[in-house]
């Protein structure tokens, strides 16, 4: 699978009905439909990403009555509940792929307060392995997560 894009990715995420928060596309002039964001998705924290280009303002602890204001220098955007809502639950948060060769590439964090763009760039685990190795068993809740993986994998090609 190849990902071009903010949008495409966006859209396969979408697709592939992977696990992640609340979110939506906007463009700007849309304030309605970010009311009604807030209102089916009620939350203290709304995280904002630039979909115009990659590396884009990414504003993660944006407080439900500041969201509005937040957006107006946004063209093309999506807004989620924010990770920072469950700080006390998240264990892990970064980027993993697996290939159909069992090749994994893995950049991730334990720590709660970040982002994925912050454990991207500053990871407890940056790996390229494979799925035998057992280097993974000493990441927090990477077999949850494996796990996940494939069975969304296997459920999008059935």
């Amino acid at each position: 699978m190849i990902i071009n894009n903010k949008i495409e990715s966006y859209n396969k995420i979408i697709e592939l009905n992977l696990n992640k928060f609340p979110e939506q596309l906007f463009h700007s002039n849309e304030e309605e439909k970010v009311k009604q964001l807030k209102k089916d998705y009620p939350a203290k924290y709304y995280a904002i990403r630039d979909k115009s280009k990659p590396g884009g303002i990414f504003k993660l602890k944006v407080p439900h009555n500041k969201l509005l204001n937040e957006i107006k220098n946004y063209s093309i955007y999506t807004i989620n509940v924010s990770s920072i809502n469950y700080i006390d639950n998240q264990l892990l948060v970064g980027e993993i792929e697996i290939l159909s060769n069992d090749d994994v590439f893995l950049t991730v964090s334990t720590n709660p307060t970040y982002s994925v763009r912050d454990a991207v760039s500053f990871p407890d685990y940056n790996l390229k392995t494979n799925i035998y190795d057992k280097t993974l068993n000493k990441i927090p809740c990477f077999d949850d997560i494996y796990s996940y993986i494939i069975k969304s994998f296997k459920r999008y090609n059935s």
